[in-house]
C-alpha cells in the first residue's frame, strides 16, 4: 500500500521527548514491515519547517535552522518526495 505521510508524523519523530514519539517510529516501522510505501509531498515538508522554527511559547519546536536543514535532508532520504 501506498501511505502519505502527515506533517505530525515528522514533528513527532523529530521531538524525542514528545509522549507521540514513540508511537509515531512505531507506526513508521510497521508500515516498512508490512511492505508499504511511505511518501511525503512538498507540503508536508513546507509544514514541517514551520513547525521546527516557530518558538517553543508558540507552539512550536524552536530549532535553529541549520538542524532544520539537517532534518529536512533526513525525512528525504528516509521517504520517498513526491511531487507537487
Amino acid at each position: 500500500m501506498r501511505v502519505l505521510l502527515d506533517t505530525n508524523i515528522l514533528a513527532r519523530i523529530a521531538q524525542p521527548g514528545h509522549p507521540h514519539h514513540a508511537p509515531a517510529l512505531t507506526a513508521v516501522d510497521t508500515l516498512r514491515q508490512r511492505g508499504d510505501e511511505l511518501f511525503l509531498v512538498p507540503q508536508v515538508l513546507y509544514e514541517f519547517w514551520v513547525i521546527c522554527t516557530r518558538p517553543i511559547e508558540q507552539n512550536g519546536l524552536g530549532l535553529q535552522v541549520p538542524v532544520v536543514i539537517e532534518k529536512h535532508e533526513q525525512a528525504k532520504a528516509l521517504f520517498t518526495l513526491l511531487p507537487e
